[in-house]
């Protein structure tokens, strides 16, 4: 096997695929990157963790066809470093790939092709979504999904497609995210997955590449073979495991009225909580809000100290002069107002009926779109 590529290029491929080896791969074969190379001029690069797979097609000078493995992140440590000269890799007689530039050349280990694990195939014909959709239903709702691996139903997300909307829910059991766009799907077809969390930071990844290279216009299809998802962007294959069981009733979830909302300035409220969360307690991060006409204060009090911030919010109970309390995890609420941050809205709503009951926050113009379910935190 013998190619030159442009290293800003291999080191852009790898900096993609290396996230998929595991960092202590417990089989020596899943830390390796396979290399191709064909007659056409193309290079295939293939990394896999079982569970996900990536693949990039890239265009390289071709000078001989072959297939080797070679340690991932030694690799892509190699490429970040190499100086913007073409580099020239060739396998020698030792079994060893020299990496070639103007300056110098580094020599790696190599394993046949052979023991590498099969690669999935490309299904034709998925349902096509704008990677701008995709990207942004990600960012509204992956940070919700659970990281403890026990709770299998919900270490993925719901991704719902029908001919008009797309649909994605990820909940860890305290907290569900709901981001729903519509969509224009011409072919008909419904998807029904579950997709795992690894997937999903991949699948971001791999949008947001797209999306730089390719501009807004970029699209991604999306298919299912049953046990397996593929998603196509551009000259990129990823796959994952569809993940089984039954994903929990999250339509119950979401709340079907509210009997108190308010409109709250995100700045202000992000400032706000960030120092009051400074007293919080380490492990739950509780904060406690009480809302009444024209105001909220935030509070958070332990043995080690306290505080307490007011600001302007507007109620929407004329007449009420109630004060109505919520207690719950400053982190929760902080992951939510980073994307309202990204958004660029001025605002935020937050609406409940009562300080026990689950509670949501909402951009204000986009409820139906994106909407954010917290559980109130018990006891003192």
């Amino acid at each position: 096997m013998e190619f030159i590529i442009n290293p800003s290029l291999l080191k852009e491929e790898l900096g993609l695929l290396t996230p998929v080896i595991e960092r202590k791969a417990t089989i020596p074969v899943l830390s390796k990157i396979k290399m191709e190379t064909n007659a056409s001029g193309e290079l295939a690069l293939t990394a896999t963790d079982l569970d996900v797979t990536m693949r990039s097609l890239q265009v390289a000078d071709v000078l001989q066809s072959g297939s080797i493995l070679v340690e991932g992140r030694k690799l892509y440590d190699i490429s970040r470093e190499l100086p913007n000269d073409p580099v020239h890799f060739q396998l020698n007689n030792n079994g060893q790939i020299e990496i070639r530039y103007k300056k110098g050349r580094h020599k790696l280990g190599t394993v046949e092709s052979s023991q590498f694990p099969e690669v999935p195939m490309n299904k034709q014909g998925g349902v096509c979504v704008p990677a701008v959709i995709l990207r942004e239903a990600i960012r509204r709702t992956a940070f919700a999904l659970t990281t403890e691996q026990s709770r299998f139903t919900i270490s993925g997300a719901k991704m719902l497609v029908d001919e008009n909307c797309l649909t994605l829910v990820a909940t860890d059991g305290h907290r569900l995210s709901f981001a729903r766009f519509p969509l224009v799907n011409s072919t008909g077809q419904k998807l029904d997955l579950l997709v795992p969390k690894k997937a999903l930071s991949q699948l971001e990844d791999l949008l947001d590449r797209e999306i730089r290279r390719c501009g807004v216009e970029s699209v991604i299809e999306i298919s299912d073979t049953g046990n397996q998802l593929c998603f196509v962007a551009g000259n990129h294959c990823l796959f994952s495991r569809n993940l089984t069981g039954a994903f929990p009733n999250w339509e119950m979830v979401l709340p079907k009225n509210l009997a108190y909302t308010a409109e709250i300035s995100s700045d202000d409220f992000r400032r706000s909580l960030a120092r009051v969360t400074l007293t919080a307690d380490d492990r739950n991060y509780s904060v406690t809000m009480e809302i009444e006409p024209g105001k909220l204060t935030l509070k958070s009090n332990t043995a080690e100290g306290e505080a307490q911030e007011e600001m302007l919010a507007a109620f929407n109970v004329a007449g009420s002069q109630d004060v109505h309390s919520l207690r719950f995890n400053s982190r929760y609420v902080q992951d939510f107002l980073q994307v309202v941050s990204k958004a660029g809205s001025p605002t935020f709503s937050l609406g409940f009926n009562d300080g026990n009951s689950p509670f949501e926050l909402f951009l204000p113009i986009e409820r139906e779109g994106y909407r954010y379910v917290l559980m109130p935190l018990r006891g003192e």
